[in-house]
């Protein structure tokens, strides 16, 4: 599916959400959600060719392949923390949004961890030898 598509589908789900948040606005919100999961879909099945490279250029500069996937992982949390703030919000709920957007960044922290290890013990070597 290309972008033209996808815009297409989000700029269609919103117009209907418009006409019918008039009249159930607990529909509107069904509505939002499902748009939301659907171009999320579509833009996961669009990144598989990057994430094969990016493991192929993993290996190719010989690098631990955990980092790669430390990547992966942490580009996930954003999307999907991305995707539940925005439907708190549609929903009216931004306090909600605030308190999942912290948690997302908590666990980016979190996944990330094993890279700043690695980088402290690569500078405490760095700091060593000289």
């Amino acid at each position: 599916m290309d972008i033209t598509a996808i815009a297409g589908i989000g700029i269609l789900s919103a117009v209907l959400c418009v006409i019918v948040r008039q009249y159930k606005p607990e529909m509107a919100l069904g509505i939002s959600t499902a748009c939301g999961i659907l171009i999320l879909t579509a833009a996961i099945t669009m990144l598989a060719p990057s994430v094969s490279a990016i493991a192929e250029l993993t290996e190719a500069a010989g690098l631990d392949e955990g980092y790669a996937a430390i990547l992966l992982k942490a580009l996930a949390v954003c999307y999907i923390t991305q995707l539940a703030a925005d439907c708190c919000r549609d929903a009216g709920e931004s306090a909600i949004a605030g308190k999942i957007e912290l948690a997302g960044k908590s666990a980016i922290v979190v996944i990330s961890l094993p890279v700043f290890a690695s980088l402290a013990e690569l500078v405490t070597n760095l700091i060593k030898t000289v």
